[in-house]
Formats: structure tokens, C-alpha cells, sequence
């Protein structure tokens, strides 16, 4: 079900991936992007009639606005168990505490030079959208990390898209602050969010996973609109040491295979016993949890990497960069500080990636194919923008004079004499 690498062949894989060959390729296959794009012109010229030509040639429903005071949310409210609705307002207490402790950890800054003073504010974007999955799965978790995290921020403005307003995803907006919903999927939901219909208003940033067409839309559209990030299927590696319960650890991979046929996963070991209990043990643990058939697909384009020691692990998952890392191994803070490259990282035996995917608290949204090099999850930073500022109510001679004479060095003129302009109220021009 799943390959198992050991040794030099292990070691060749991750140099493999270091080079993005094992990497799943991605967006712009099969002419993906040419129709995306033509997806996106065709909502931009046409506007609210392009998206309902689109509905009906897919075969989608046509789409909707539905506002926070709609009788409909009334409706898809009382329709849920409490049950359900405790799962998800617990979720939402967790995910709103995490991103406000975050909020909490910042403030303006201000900086008092002899002459004048200057600083920095955080100040939120006036309007985002957060785009909602509803294929295989519907996700309100998404809906409650995107939107929640959006408002804690202090976005004001903030809709939901999604292919399928399910109760779930409309009862965890009104938690999280939507102010309205659109009923709308796919790259189409994309180029609304970014350019506005008639009925549509345009999203200062749009923000949540979808699949590969929603993925490359917001890839074009990045620019007009910002985005939070090129997410792709989901990813784990697991770093594993002989110690561990290798039921769990196929639990976990399980856990992320699940998402997608191109999902990956990964288990980073020095146990080859280990390695061989867990791969043997795969397809029985799938069948017992009701697992989808595609997770043979998923698993058969992952693998377990028996590597020689702990050392050559953490090298393997830094070169990985994965989604979620898993450290299931007896001494977490011995490798921690080593473990640089992951969207999110999960310690300890007793931790698994679905608390994070869904009520532990820290966002789901996560950089994939190796953009944990350089980026991160889903934070209320994502939708602030650091606005910087000068304050220079009276001459700053000193600061005058020496930007003039850097404006000098560079030979910009007008600069060198904007700067000359404010000592004692003169203009200077050198010659």
C-alpha cells in the first residue's frame, strides 16, 4: 500500500525531493491554468450573468448571496442538533482564544529620534474573503479558522464562499462574524472575490484551501487581491523512533491520506522494524476505520523512510518542509530546536495533527510543497498590514542635511533638494 524505502534508497528519495521530483507537480497541468484563466476573463467582463452561465454549464447550482439576517441562517441553525453545534462552538472558543492571544502579543511601534519620531501600525484590511471547501467533505472547520482569525484581526467586512452552504459551514460563519454567504465554488468564487459582480462586492485578500482550480485562480489573481497562500493537497511526516505505537502512527498518516488522493504522507524512522509494523499494518487499520478507497492512491505516492539515525530524520523532514510534523518519539525537546521547515508541528506520543485540524486552538490553514521553507500558516498577522509613519513637526536639520547628501550621492536631485528645502526653510541645491 505504501513503498518503503531503507538505506541509500531512502537518501536518494529525500535528495529527490530536495530537487521537487518527488514533489507532486501541480497547478498548470492538463491545461489547468489556460482554464482557469478564461474562468476568471469570463467573471471579470461578464460579472453576475458570467457566473450563471458558468453554473449551468457545469452543472452547478446557481448562485447565491444570502445575508446574516436572512431567515435562511435561521433556519440552517435549528435544523442542527446541539450536539453539533457544542462541537463547533467548542472548536470556535479554542481557534478564537489562540489567534486573540496572538493579537494580544502585538502593539505599534514608536521610536523617538532626537529630531522627529517614526513607528509602525498594525492596521487591518477593510475586507476579506474566505473561501470554504464542500467536495468530499464539507469543512466548517475552515469556515471557523479563516473567518474567526479574519476577525479577531479586526477585518469588519468579511464573506464566506462555499460550493454548498451546509448547516454546519452557516451555523460556524455566524460564529466566526460572516456578514454574508455566497453560495459559489471554484475558480469562479475566485474571480468574484476579486474583482466584484454587481452583487458581489471585491475582497481586499482572500483566504482558505480549495482544490487545484481554486488553487491556481488565486495564484493569477494574486496581485489584484492578496492572497494568504498557494495551498495545495495536505502533507505529513511523521518522525518516528522505536519506542512509539505504531498503530498510532498509522492512525496518523491515515488521518491526512484521507484529505485527498494527492495527499501525502510520510514516516521518517530509524526503527525499521517499526517502518515494516506500520506498513504491514496500513491497509488492515484503513479497512477498520472506514478509510475512502483513494487512500490506496494517496499512500501508494507517500512512503516510510528508514533512515540510520534520528539526525538523518531531521535532515529528511527540514528537506521535506512538510504541512504537519509529528515528532512521536520519547524525547521531543532533545530534536525540537533542530526542526526548522513545517507549517505546524505536533509533540509528543499523545499528539496528532486532526486536534490542530480542528479545536486545539492554532490555525489549519498550512503552507504545502515545500513553501514551509519560507512561509507560514494562517495568523491574524496575515490580515494586517504594517503601516509605517513619520512625524516631523519642526525642522530635523541633521536628518535634512544627511538625505540631501545621500540624495547627492545618488544623483537624484529633486530628492536632494526636498530634503534641502527643510534646513532653516532654505532650498540648497548643490551644483
Amino acid at each position: 500500500m505504501i513503498p518503503v524505502l531503507k538505506g541509500q534508497a531512502a537518501l536518494d528519495w529525500i535528495k529527490a525531493a530536495q530537487t521537487g521530483a518527488a514533489q507532486a507537480a501541480g497547478l498548470q497541468q492538463n491545461g489547468l491554468a489556460s482554464t482557469v484563466s478564461s474562468i476568471l476573463k469570463e467573471v471579470h467582463e461578464g460579472g453576475d450573468d458570467a457566473l450563471k452561465q458558468i453554473a449551468e454549464r457545469l452543472k452547478d447550482p446557481a448562485p447565491r448571496t444570502i445575508r446574516i439576517d436572512s431567515p435562511f441562517i435561521a433556519r440552517c441553525i435549528s435544523s442542527l442538533p446541539e450536539t453539533t453545534k457544542q462541537t463547533i462552538e467548542f472548536a470556535a472558543g479554542n481557534i478564537r482564544r489562540f489567534a486573540q492571544a496572538i493579537m494580544d502579543s502585538l502593539k505599534p511601534v514608536r521610536v523617538q529620534f532626537a529630531e522627529y519620531a517614526a513607528g509602525l501600525d498594525l492596521v487591518p484590511v477593510e475586507r476579506c474573503a474566505c473561501y470554504v471547501p464542500c467536495g468530499r467533505y464539507p469543512l466548517p472547520s475552515t469556515a471557523l479558522m479563516t473567518a474567526i482569525t479574519a476577525q479577531v484581526a479586526g477585518v469588519k467586512d468579511i464573506a464566506l464562499f462555499t460550493p454548498a452552504l451546509k448547516p454546519e459551514i452557516v451555523f460556524a460563519g455566524t460564529l466566526a462574524g460572516v456578514s454574508e454567504f455566497h453560495e459559489l465554488g471554484g475558480a469562479q468564487a475566485i474571480a468574484a472575490a476579486a474583482y466584484g459582480t454587481e452583487s458581489i462586492g471585491a475582497a481586499d485578500i482572500i483566504v482558505g484551501p480549495g482544490n487545484a482550480y481554486v488553487a491556481e485562480a488565486k495564484r493569477q489573481v494574486q496581485g489584484i487581491v492578496g492572497i494568504d497562500m498557494l495551498a495545495g493537497p495536505s502533507e505529513i511526516a511523521v518522525i518516528a523512533d522505536g519506542e512509539g505505537d505504531p498503530d498510532w502512527v498509522a492512525l496518523d498518516l491515515l488521518s491526512q491520506a484521507e484529505h485527498d488522493p494527492d495527499a501525502r504522507a510520510y514516516l521518517l524512522t530509524d526503527s525499521e522494524q517499526l517502518a515494516d509494523i506500520v506498513a504491514a499494518g496500513l491497509p488492515a487499520i484503513a479497512s477498520s476505520v472506514g478509510a475512502p478507497p483513494f487512500v490506496s492512491e494517496s499512500l501508494a505516492r507517500s512512503a516510510i523512510l528508514v533512515l540510520p539515525s534520528l539526525a538523518e530524520c531531521i535532515w529528511a523532514a527540514n528537506t521535506i518542509a512538510p504541512e504537519h510534523l509529528v515528532l512521536h518519539v520519547g524525547e521531543p525537546e532533545k530534536i525540537r530546536g533542530q526542526l526548522k521547515n513545517f507549517g505546524a508541528l505536533f509533540i509528543g506520543y499523545c499528539a496528532t495533527v486532526p486536534y490542530g485540524d480542528y479545536a486545539a486552538g492554532p490555525n489549519h490553514t498550512l503552507p504545502t510543497n515545500r513553501s514551509a521553507r519560507f512561509s507560514g500558516g494562517l495568523t491574524p498577522l496575515t490580515f494586517l498590514r504594517p503601516q509605517s509613519w513619520l512625524d516631523i513637526k519642526a525642522p530635523a536639520k541633521q536628518l535634512a542635511r544627511q538625505t540631501a547628501a545621500f540624495a547627492r550621492l545618488e544623483g537624484l536631485k529633486a530628492h536632494e533638494a526636498a530634503a534641502a528645502a527643510r534646513i532653516d526653510g532654505a532650498i540648497a541645491l548643490s551644483n
